[in-house]
């Protein structure tokens, strides 16, 4: 029960005003930066597809658990790309589906050898939440009906990524329109999305002929909440294998290993809170499996 009341509490945060974080968590966003970033729509040398499965909070019943299936691939003339994904998010009483679409524009900056993405996407999720999933202990409140609240939201997102084969440099801002949404009277009439803001900046250090480091930073900011850093660290060898660690500021650690076999890849993250609720949570998980489709057959890529 006491576990029960600590996380229908977290979701009548997410619904109120005064909750930032109203997107889902990701570790390996270093092998899938489209989920942040329209503009990384098209600039591999190839096409990924990606699906990604994350349990938040592992031992406690109804934490954030997240799938998305993600594509993008670079149109004929190498200047246009497009891209898209579909997202399931539950969280207690509360389902998110939704689907995105993007759209970016290449630049070529032949004086640093690199390219600059502007990108664009359109996105619209359904919200639900099950009134049911909130009595606790009493079946008489009267704003608790009983029944499924839905309501419907679109936004935008903006974003510009500086990249070339050795370094990234990326900005991205999400909700830009702020949508309100009403999900019942059990929650704020009054809730709508904030902007997230997101920073990335990282190089990959040729060590040896079969050994790379890749040092990455990414920042993040809401309108709402204190600004995290997460700083990581990615070793490869043979342009096949993997491994990584990240150090958020807001108190965790996370361990990561992957592979890649020809176009198909795997990665694993567990994520440790270095806070007392780690005693009841037990960490998290996230699970990404890729292939890459089309293009050349490469081994590993910044992103």
């Amino acid at each position: 029960m006491k576990k029960l009341i600590v996380i229908s509490s977290l979701f009548i945060l997410f619904l109120s005003n005064g909750f930032a974080q109203q997107l889902p968590m990701y570790s390996q966003y270093m092998y899938n930066g489209f989920l942040l970033n329209p503009a990384i729509a098209g600039t591999e040398e190839f096409s990924p597809l990606r699906l990604t499965a994350r349990q938040q909070w592992a031992n406690i019943q109804g934490a954030p658990l997240t799938v998305a299936l993600s594509y993008h691939t670079l149109l004929t003339g190498n200047k246009m790309g497009i891209g898209g994904f579909i997202m399931r998010d539950q969280f207690g009483p509360v389902a998110r589906t939704g689907l995105l679409a993007a759209y970016s524009y290449q630049l070529e900056m032949p004086a640093i050898n690199s390219k600059l993405s502007f990108g664009l996407s359109g996105m619209a999720f359904q919200y639900e939440l099950d009134e049911n999933k909130l009595k606790l202990e009493s079946n008489n409140d009267p704003l608790i009906s009983g029944a499924k609240q839905t309501a419907i939201v679109p936004d935008a997102n903006f974003g510009m990524y500086l990249y070339s084969p050795r370094y990234f440099v990326g900005v991205a801002a999400t909700n830009l329109i702020e949508m309100k949404m009403n999900l019942g009277e059990y929650a704020n009439a009054e809730t709508k999305m904030v902007r997230h803001y997101f920073a990335t900046v990282g190089y990959q250090f040729v060590l040896s002929d079969e050994v790379e480091l890749e040092p990455s930073v990414l920042f993040k900011a809401t309108e709402r909440s204190p600004f995290n850093i997460d700083i990581n660290a990615k070793v490869i060898y043979k342009k096949s294998y993997w491994l990584g660690i990240s150090y958020r500021t807001d108190n965790d650690i996370v361990a990561m290993i992957g592979l890649k076999k020809e176009r198909f890849s795997l990665g694993y993250a567990f994520d440790y809170g270095l806070n007392a609720i780690q005693d009841y949570t037990y960490g998290s998980h996230e699970v990404i499996i890729g292939v890459d489709l089309g293009g050349q057959e490469v081994g590993s890529s910044l992103l």
